[in-house]
């Protein structure tokens, strides 16, 4: 644990921290793309500039993830317990003060939480751009810690709840050292994850790289396949290509279909050559493609009924698809 003076102090200590600003910043949400690396601020509503953290954009196009600061000094020094979970979970910590008088923040990855994003702000001042200069290395090396983020409207602060690295279960590890690189859908705490695995030279060329998806449905002789197509624009020729397929007759695809038919975020969780986690892209789920992916379901379904019961193969139909329709 380290506690350090590396960043510019703010005005105000305590239970919030202040820039000098004439007036809030109005909502970025009108931009047509976000940067990889833009400054924003845990802004608290109804005021003009007073705010919980900030941190830098970890990937082009959203704002759902940052790198930066939380401040854990508020009103009064963080319970040491707080940080032994910190510790045990993630291995590591770091302090960092935040305002002149000594009031710290947690080096950590944020996970801003859908309802709450409209409460991030960015203030163009001169301060602000210190700021985000000297959290660019956290783009390169994210701190470890990670926190789900959500504003809290009844006690009027920034809530924020630990999320544990992602570590693969050993079942599907053993998968993916049988069959090499691909793409399985898993349940976590935040959601359905698509736990992606390739080559670390892949992984490292999609961190701000564009990405399409397509919710499909194939009709074979021994199942139906809802399949999920993600496409990644890493090389514009030759485009890097994941597909996960369900079961929607087994409980747990099921169940995890509707997970996602609610979930406004897809998450992709990238495993390079050693299953090391090494960073989890975001992307929107959009109501129309929620709305498509249940219409798939129900086809899927019905396609079921008609299929005998000693005819079906969701494998074999799985393999067959395959092989007439590689990546």
């Amino acid at each position: 644990m380290t506690s350090t003076e590396q960043l510019p102090p703010e005005d105000e200590a305590g239970d919030e921290t202040r820039l000098e600003v004439p007036s809030p910043s109005p909502e970025e949400s009108g931009k047509a793309v976000i940067k990889r690396g833009e400054l924003y601020f845990l802004w608290h509503p109804t005021t003009s500039d007073t705010f919980s953290g900030y941190g830098l954009t970890l990937q082009q196009g959203s704002k759902d993830f940052l790198a930066g600061l939380l401040m854990v000094d508020r009103p009064q020094p963080v319970d040491p317990e707080r940080l032994n979970q910190v510790e045990s979970t993630f291995g590591e910590y770091q302090l960092i003060a935040m305002t002149a008088t000594g009031e710290r923040g947690i080096a950590c990855q944020m996970r801003i939480e859908p309802d709450s994003l409209s409460y991030l702000r960015q203030f163009p001042t001169e301060q602000a751009a210190t700021i985000e200069q000297a959290l660019q290395p956290l783009l390169d090396e994210p701190p470890k810690p990670a926190f789900s983020l959500r504003w809290d409207q009844e006690q009027e602060l920034w809530a924020s709840e630990m999320i544990p690295p992602f570590e693969l279960p050993p079942e599907l590890r053993e998968a993916f050292e049988r069959t090499g690189p691909g793409c399985v859908a898993v349940e976590t705490n935040i959601g359905v994850v698509h736990v992606c695995h390739t080559t670390n030279q892949d992984i490292e060329g999609f961190a701000d790289q564009p990405v399409a998806y397509q919710w499909q449905l194939a009709l074979m002789p021994t199942a139906p396949l809802l399949r999920l197509e993600i496409t990644i624009f890493d090389r514009p020729a030759n485009p890097y290509r994941f597909e996960s397929f369900f079961n929607t007759d087994r409980e747990d695809d099921a169940r995890m279909v509707e997970q996602l038919g609610t979930q406004e975020e897809l998450y992709l969780a990238f495993h390079g050559e050693d299953f090391i986690h090494c960073f989890t892209k975001v992307i929107g789920h959009s109501e129309i493609q929620r709305d498509h992916l249940h219409r798939l379901a129900d086809q899927a379904a019905d396609h079921w009924d008609t299929i005998p019961q000693t005819q079906r193969d969701f494998d074999r139909a799985k393999v067959e698809f395959q092989s007439r329709f590689p990546l």
